[in-house]
């Protein structure tokens, strides 16, 4: 899905997602936590030195341990500006990895309008976990994880979420609802597929490996080197900078192939907001 934004409006976006994520860096050098800008963050970096132009979100990455250590902390610290929504933290939410949202403020995706979960302005913050270097392994662990992922989104959200932004097919719609309602009829089965997650999450977690993943509904996308990610630079993201792994150019050409390369304009994505609110301001709606 994408939308062409009024210019004032998509920089006033930018603005205020810019501003959540110098609070995470803040929190992130003050507990020394490692992190590097992921996916289109990483790639409007090297890009263009910032945003890509249409793009309106922010993506982060950290390995698990310290992942699970900023939630630990954000979950200790009251903060009246910012919300960690994880799945313990909002029982609506649907998604498997962190986002820390900005309080007081409405970013409503079309895509999301129904969930009835947090909405305000938000980067998005994902762990990267272990995986066995053996490929076959990985694959069926990989698709284990997909397989409990998908079911933990099922049994919170009654509006289909997958992967890609396209068309949903009618009978994996209709397949989405039955299933939804299946498990509204068990006790608190939302809370034990995430357990089960968590679980599979933590397999590998101090094995040897050499490789490391996006546990998400496509984990095979997003595997990266645990080599390539060890090394951190500074590179200038608007007006700030952010720390990107030295391998970015490997990163980027798996996930991208000739990422330099500027997409045609009917394969570009971003958010598609339908309402927005920006701090201490009244919502303004936008046209779908």
């Amino acid at each position: 899905m994408y939308r062409e934004y009024d210019e004032k409006i998509l920089t006033r976006i930018k603005n205020t997602e810019k501003d959540i994520l110098i609070f995470f860096q803040d929190m992130c050098d003050q507990y020394d936590l490692s992190y590097f800008v992921a996916f289109g963050t990483l790639l409007g970096t090297i890009r263009h030195g910032g945003f890509i132009p249409w793009d309106d979100d922010i993506d982060v990455a950290m390995p698990r341990k310290d992942y699970n250590r900023f939630l630990e902390i954000m979950q200790k610290k009251e903060n009246s500006s910012f919300f960690l929504q994880i799945p313990e933290t909002d029982d609506r939410y649907h998604l498997t990895f962190a986002k820390l949202r900005m309080k007081n403020t409405r970013f409503l995706e079309e895509r999301l309008a129904d969930a009835n979960a947090q909405e305000g302005f938000y980067i998005d913050i994902f762990p990267y976990d272990n995986i066995p270097d053996d490929k076959r392994q990985a694959k069926a662990f990989m698709k284990k994880c997909a397989l409990w992922i998908r079911l933990f989104s099922v049994s919170r959200i009654k509006e289909p979420q997958i992967g890609s932004r396209g068309s949903i097919d009618i009978l994996v719609r209709i397949a989405w609802y039955v299933l939804y309602y299946l498990l509204k009829c068990i006790p608190s089965a939302d809370r034990r597929i995430w357990k089960k997650c968590n679980k599979y999450f933590a397999m590998y977690q101090n094995a040897e490996t050499s490789r490391s993943t996006l546990l998400v509904s496509e984990p095979e996308k997003w595997v990266i080197y645990k080599k390539e990610m060890e090394q951190l630079e500074l590179r200038n993201f608007e007006d700030i900078q952010v720390a990107v792994p030295k391998e970015y150019d490997a990163i980027l050409k798996r996930n991208y192939n000739n990422y330099m390369e500027l997409p045609p304009k009917e394969e570009r994505v971003n958010h598609v907001p339908v309402e927005i609110q920006f701090p201490g301001e009244e919502t303004i709606i936008l046209k779908k």
